[in-house]
């Protein structure tokens, strides 16, 4: 199932959102659906020159992705923090560039320009808070300056007046972005709103400050911008759901880094071991070519290098809970 999701804040959304699930919205901050154990939540509030924030809790037993369709222009600009009990992946396209990511946690940046296409984990609970917003009230209320110099944010203004998002994955950015669970407890209270609009001003504030220095720390050890480098350009090279991993001694050469190292900083980077993102790359493959019905299971096994049947049926049930089979016969 396909949901499509306007990137401009609007005070439509939660109803533009029923109307793809032949509902109802609750009301015009808050959509509510479910499907014996799946259901979908999302309120939203708007403040501050439309300013919004939009807040969901999700669990789809069945393919599930949202859409955030370009509008054309670097205009808007959305935050967005996911945590999910499975990885899910992030697609971005935009003019030539198309990237993509997969991790449990994911902090997101991305411009209005881009089309974001995200796939959820089957059967599994995954929440996140997304905070959009125009470049125009960003400048304002932060007091910056598209011509201004500042060596403290120059890179921010940077990102802002490209059109590419960018993904910042496994930060202690994310991990500050844990305390947003009160959103979620605290919806329905008189002053939501206000506490809202509170940590969203932080956490862009806190982005800004980070942005330029993608430090972290996490299993007692430091990520610096030249490890990040090494650890994107191996996945780029070798991370190929149509080809076999090589083994990750040579990986681990090939980054310049121990054993050790290379596989914490993975982990770090991308949420999952390399071996296991790996088996989601070829799943999610697969996934893709079931529900667009043009292959045959066997076919697409033999495609990601499966040399059983049984084993890629195995793998696929326990990431989607549903075999192949089953899946085909819904598309």
């Amino acid at each position: 199932m396909e949901i499509k999701l306007s990137l401009k804040p609007s005070k439509d959304w939660m109803g533009q959102v029923a109307e793809q699930f032949g509902v109802e919205a609750k009301s015009a901050s808050e959509f509510y659906h479910s499907e014996g154990h799946s259901y979908v939540k999302l309120n939203a509030t708007i403040f501050d020159k439309e300013v919004a924030v939009l807040i969901g809790d999700l669990c789809w037993h069945k393919p599930l992705n949202t859409v955030n369709l370009s509008l054309g222009t670097n205009e808007y600009w959305t935050l967005q923090f996911v945590h999910s009990e499975d990885a899910h992946t992030h697609y971005l396209t935009g003019g030539v560039a198309q990237k993509h990511t997969q991790a449990f946690k994911s902090s997101l940046f991305f411009s209005s320009k881009m089309t974001i296409n995200t796939h959820w984990a089957v059967g599994k609970r995954s929440r996140f808070v997304a905070i959009s917003f125009s470049r125009e009230w960003l400048y304002e209320k932060l007091g910056l300056s598209e011509t201004k110099n500042n060596e403290t944010n120059s890179a921010f203004l940077n990102l802002l007046s490209s059109e590419a998002g960018v993904y910042m994955k496994g930060m202690a950015l994310f991990e500050q972005s844990l305390s947003l669970n009160k959103l979620f407890e605290d919806v329905h209270t008189p002053t939501w709103k206000l506490s809202a609009q509170a940590k969203c001003y932080q956490l862009i504030a806190d982005f800004i400050d980070q942005i330029g220095y993608t430090t972290t720390e996490e299993l007692g050890m430091k990520l610096n911008q030249s490890d990040l480098k090494r650890i994107v350009a191996i996945e780029n090279k070798y991370f190929v759901a149509t080809k076999p991993l090589p083994n990750l001694d040579f990986l681990a050469s090939e980054a310049h880094m121990s054993l050790s190292k290379f596989k914490k900083c993975f982990k770090q980077v991308y949420g999952l071991p390399p071996y296991e993102y790996h088996l989601n790359q070829k799943l999610e493959v697969a996934k893709n070519q079931l529900l667009q019905n043009k292959w045959t299971v066997s076919e697409i096994a033999s495609q990601l290098g499966y040399t059983s049947a049984a084993n890629f049926d195995k793998a696929f049930k326990k990431k989607f809970a549903m075999s192949p089979t089953s899946m085909l016969k819904k598309v």
